[in-house]
C-alpha cells in the first residue's frame, strides 16, 4: 500500500513537471516568437497538459467526465503533429507529407473519439475500441519518431551546442514514446506495479533531456563545447599565422563563424564593400546589414528582412584601410543569438581583423621587396653604362692621350679614379643584391687559395685608406685552399676591409689574417676604430642598415656591404662571425669550407701601389722575420 502511495505521489510529480516544462517553453516563445520554437512550445505544453489532466482523471477515479478524456485525447495527438511541425521548421517537409499527416492525425483522433476508448480500470475495450487505441499510438509514434531520427541523423554535421540540443529533445520524446508503446502493447504487464515504477523512472529521464533542448545553462553550454574548442583554438593558429592570402582566409574565417554559433549564412566584408566570403546568405543581403554598422565599432543583434526577432549579428572588422564586416545570420534551429554568442563572435572577430591586416602588411612587404629588387636591378644596369665611358676618359687622361696633365691634375685623377672604383663597386654590389632576391646569383666553383684572393683585396682597397692607416696581410705559407667563385669571395673581403677602413676614422692598424683549422678556412679583418655597442649588432647584416655613430656620421654608404658579404658567404657554405665592443674596434671573421690541399705554393706576391698609399706589409704566418714593407 505504500509503494503504491508512493508511486502516485511520483506520477503527480512528474505530470506537474511535465506541465512546468510547457509553461517554460511557451514563455521562451512569449519573449522571442519565433516560428519553430512556437511549435517546439505547443509540443511540450501540451504533452504537459495530456500529463497533467490524465493524472487528475486517474487520481479521482475517472469521475472527470468524458469531455475531460477526450480534451486529454486531442491535446496527446496534438503535441505529436506539433512536434512534427518543429522538424519542418528545422528541416522542411514536403508539402504533401506535412499535408497528409495532418489529415492521418485528425482522422484517427475523430474516428478515437467516435468509438469511445475506455479509459476506466477493468473496462475491456471492444476490437474497434483496441484499433482505435493502437492507430492512436501508431501515429503518434510515426510523427514523434521521425524527427527523433532526423533530428539525430541531422545532429553529426552541427555544432557541438546544436548537437547536444537535438539530441537531447530526441531522446526526450523517444522516452515518452518508450512508455507509450509498452502501455500501449504490454498488455496486463503495463499495470504492473515495477512496470509502472519504470514508466515513471523513464519520464524523469525524459524531462531533463527535453529542458536543456531548448533552455540548456550556460554551464552546460561549456561543457559541450569544450572538446569542440580544441579545435577552435587550432583551427585560429592555423587562420591568423598560415593563411596565403585574404580571400582564402576568408573563406577559412566564414567556416568556422557559423560552426561557432551553429548559423546558417556568413558574409566578410571588406572596408570597402568588397564581399572576401559569403556562405548560406546572398550577397545583397549581406550588404543590407553591413549598412547598419554601429559608428562607434560596436556589434550589434539585427533582424534580418521579415524576421520578427534579432536573427543576425553585425560585427565590425577594424582593418588598417577602414572599416569592415562580419554578417552572421541564424538557421530555423541554430541557437537564439544573444550575449553569450556576441561575446564568441566578437573575440573571434577580433582574430579574423588581426588576420587580415596581418596578410595585407605581408603584401605590401612583398610588393615593397619586389619594388627594391626591381629598382637595384635596374638602377646597377643603368649605371654601368655611363661608369664604363668615365673610366674610360680617366685611363685616357692618365695615359696622355688627351693633352698632358697639370701636377695637381694628376692628383685629382687619382681622387676620381678611387671614387669611379668605389662607384663600381657599389653598382656591383647593387646587381648582387637583385641577383640573390631573384635567386639568379649563379656560383662558379674553383680551387682558390684564399691568402691570395686577400692579397689582391689588400691591393684594390688600399687607395680607399688614408696615410694614417697601416694594413697588413698575415698568411700561411702553404696557402689555404676553398673551393668558390673568386670573384664573389673577392668582393667579401673587399667589403670587410673597406668597413674596417671606413670605421676607423683616426686611422691605424687594419689586419688582415688568413688561418685554417678544424676543416675550416678563416680570414679576420682586425680594426681598432669605434666598435659597435652591443645592442646594434644583431642588425648590422641587415640589408640597408646602417648603425649611427658620431664619429662616423660623415661615411657614405647603402647598408649592402655587409649584408651582401654574409648572404655570398653563406652561399659558399660559410658565414662570417663579428666581435665588437665600442671604443676597442671589431673583428669579423669570414669562415668557409677547407678544400682538399693543393700543393705548396710560395706567399702571394704584392705589386708596390703607387705613392701617396698607406703603408701596406705582407707577413708570412709562419715566419715573422720575413716581413715586407711597401712604401
Amino acid at each position: 500500500m505504500l509503494v503504491s502511495w508512493a508511486l502516485q505521489i511520483v506520477q503527480a510529480l512528474v505530470s506537474l513537471s511535465f506541465l512546468a516544462l510547457g509553461v517554460f517553453t511557451v514563455v521562451d516563445w512569449l519573449r522571442h516568437r519565433e516560428r519553430s520554437r512556437g511549435y517546439l512550445a505547443l509540443a511540450l505544453a501540451t504533452l504537459g497538459l495530456t500529463s497533467v489532466i490524465s493524472q487528475l482523471n486517474t487520481q479521482t477515479g475517472y469521475r472527470l467526465g468524458v469531455l475531460v478524456g477526450d480534451l486529454a485525447l486531442v491535446l496527446f495527438m496534438t503535441s505529436g503533429y506539433a512536434l512534427l511541425l518543429f522538424r519542418d521548421s528545422f528541416i522542411p517537409l514536403s508539402r504533401r507529407l506535412r499535408l497528409g499527416a495532418l489529415v492521418l492525425t485528425v482522422a484517427v483522433t475523430a474516428f478515437a473519439l467516435v468509438v469511445r476508448i475506455p479509459s476506466g480500470p477493468g473496462s475491456r475495450p471492444t476490437t474497434v475500441q483496441s484499433a482505435a487505441t493502437i492507430a492512436l499510438v501508431l501515429v503518434w509514434s510515426a510523427c514523434v519518431m521521425e524527427p527523433i531520427i532526423r533530428f539525430w541523423a541531422a545532429s553529426r554535421h552541427r555544432p557541438a551546442v546544436q548537437r547536444a540540443r537535438l539530441r537531447a529533445v530526441g531522446g526526450g520524446y523517444a522516452a515518452i514514446v518508450l512508455i507509450l508503446l509498452v502501455a500501449g502493447f504490454g498488455g496486463s504487464a503495463a499495470t504492473n506495479l515495477t512496470v509502472q515504477w519504470l514508466f515513471e523512472a523513464v519520464a524523469v529521464i525524459a524531462l531533463p533531456l527535453l529542458y536543456v533542448s531548448f533552455a540548456a545553462p550556460r554551464w552546460l553550454r561549456r561543457l559541450w563545447r569544450q572538446q569542440e574548442e580544441e579545435q577552435f583554438r587550432d583551427a585560429v593558429y592555423d587562420l591568423v599565422l598560415f593563411s596565403p592570402d585574404r580571400a582564402t582566409l576568408a573563406k577559412r574565417a566564414a567556416d568556422w563563424g557559423l560552426r561557432l554559433v551553429g548559423a546558417d549564412g556568413i558574409a566578410i566584408l571588406d572596408a570597402s564593400g568588397e564581399i572576401l566570403a559569403v556562405r548560406g546568405m546572398e550577397a545583397g543581403a549581406a550588404h543590407r546589414l553591413a549598412a547598419d554598422l554601429d559608428p562607434k565599432g560596436q556589434p550589434r543583434l539585427l533582424a534580418t528582412r521579415g524576421s520578427n526577432r534579432d536573427d543576425a549579428i553585425l560585427l565590425p572588422l577594424p582593418l588598417d584601410s577602414g572599416m569592415g564586416a562580419m554578417v552572421v545570420v541564424s538557421g530555423p534551429y541554430t541557437p537564439f543569438f544573444g550575449t553569450d554568442e556576441l561575446a564568441r563572435l566578437r573575440g573571434y572577430a577580433a582574430n579574423i581583423t588581426a588576420a587580415l591586416d596581418r596578410i595585407r602588411v605581408t603584401e605590401r612587404l612583398a610588393a615593397l621587396e619586389k619594388t627594391k629588387s626591381q629598382f637595384l636591378n635596374l638602377a646597377s644596369h643603368e649605371l654601368r653604362s655611363p661608369l664604363g665611358v668615365i673610366n674610360g676618359y680617366l685611363s685616357m687622361l692618365e695615359q696622355g692621350s688627351l693633352g698632358q696633365l697639370t701636377e695637381s691634375g694628376a692628383r685629382a685623377i687619382e681622387v676620381l679614379k678611387a671614387k669611379t672604383l668605389e662607384l663600381n663597386l657599389l653598382v656591383a654590389q647593387m646587381l648582387d643584391a637583385a641577383r640573390l632576391e631573384d635567386g639568379r646569383l649563379a656560383l662558379k666553383r674553383d680551387l682558390l687559395d684564399l691568402g691570395q684572393l686577400a692579397g689582391r683585396a689588400m691591393q684594390v682597397v688600399a687607395p680607399v685608406a688614408t696615410p694614417d692607416h697601416t694594413l697588413t696581410l698575415e698568411t700561411p705559407t702553404n696557402g689555404v685552399f676553398v673551393s668558390g667563385d673568386a670573384d664573389r669571395i673577392s668582393t667579401i673581403i673587399v667589403n670587410l676591409l673597406e668597413n674596417a677602413i671606413k670605421y676607423s676614422p683616426n686611422g691605424g692598424k687594419i689586419q688582415c689574417i688568413v688561418s685554417a683549422a678544424d676543416h675550416a678556412a678563416t680570414l679576420s679583418v682586425v680594426d681598432h676604430g669605434v666598435g659597435i655597442a652591443q645592442e646594434d649588432l644583431p642588425r648590422l647584416f641587415h640589408r640597408f642598415e646602417r648603425i649611427d655613430h658620431r664619429e662616423t656620421s660623415h661615411v657614405g654608404g647603402t647598408g649592402l656591404g655587409l649584408y651582401l658579404s654574409r648572404e655570398l658567404a653563406r652561399q659558399h657554405g660559410g658565414d662570417i662571425l663579428l666581435e665588437s665592443r665600442p671604443g676597442a674596434g671589431s673583428t669579423f671573421t669570414l669562415t668557409l669550407p677547407l678544400a682538399v690541399a693543393a700543393p705548396e705554393k710560395a706567399a702571394p706576391v704584392i705589386t708596390e701601389p703607387e705613392p701617396a698609399t698607406p703603408r701596406l706589409h705582407v707577413v708570412a704566418a709562419d715566419d715573422s722575420d720575413s716581413e715586407s714593407r711597401l712604401a
